[in-house]
């Protein structure tokens, strides 16, 4: 069974299109969660639209903000792998597919994706623009993990769980934890349309603008969370 986990915060505009592509990746069987962060447009309404019973809807009654918001959706995951989605990309036929296959040897897989901006594809895709690789401390420098192109099996989501506070991102999270208990694997093909807009949770494209100062001791922080959760193992 796949659980496909969706934060959701205002994301009408978009939200059909990438709800459209995600259910035709899925069997009868898998489920969509979506955590909404106490939307104030019509994000709600257009979800009780679909009458899909693979969709489940969580409702929250105060902001819980972006991360941990999706560690509500993935807490509420039943299935034994987990993909990570954001609300205004697309997802691509063969990802489910291409993910599990990697998945049958890994532990987490991490895939390419095409970046969308103004509806026109940029010619570089997420990863050459990121220069993504692996190694724990090269992403603690710089981050390759984006949420949307993740997927892992349930034993690195019991392990991630729950997520430390005041951590910057929780895809960040997540990926330094699997590269030192899992194995992790990239794969280096597209399988989302990575859309780029004015409301973007984050900068995954564009780079962080936080300050060098705050940037440091959100490293500092993670190093540390690290730590602590392999010293519970």
């Amino acid at each position: 069974m796949i659980s496909v986990c969706m934060a959701l915060y205002n994301g009408e505009k978009f939200l059909r299109e990438q709800i459209e592509s995600v259910l035709r990746e899925l069997s009868a069987e898998d489920e969509l969660i979506i955590s909404d962060d106490f939307s104030a447009d019509g994000s709600l309404a257009l979800l009780r639209s679909f009458g899909d019973s693979r969709l489940r809807i969580l409702e929250n009654t105060s902001r819980l903000g972006p991360v941990y918001n999706a560690e509500r959706a993935v807490q509420a995951a039943r299935g034994d792998f987990i993909f990570l989605c954001d609300q205004d990309d697309i997802w691509l036929s063969g990802k489910v597919k291409a993910c599990l296959q990697a998945l049958a040897t890994a532990d987490l897989v991490l895939h390419d994706a095409y970046i969308l901006n103004g509806g026109e594809r940029e010619t570089e895709t997420l990863f050459q623009k990121r220069k993504v690789r692996r190694g724990f401390w090269q992403n603690i420098l710089r981050n390759s993990y984006t949420g949307c192109c993740m997927a892992f099996r349930r034993r690195v989501a019991e392990r991630v769980l729950p997520f430390p506070p005041k951590i910057p991102m929780h895809d960040q999270w997540i990926g330094l934890l699997a590269e030192k208990e899992f194995h992790v694997e990239f794969v280096c093909k597209p399988f989302i349309e990575y859309r780029i807009h004015g409301g973007n949770f984050t900068q995954t494209v564009s780079g962080n603008r936080h300050s060098l100062r705050k940037k440091i001791l959100w490293r500092i922080r993670l190093i540390k969370n690290i730590l602590q959760r392999i010293k519970r193992r």
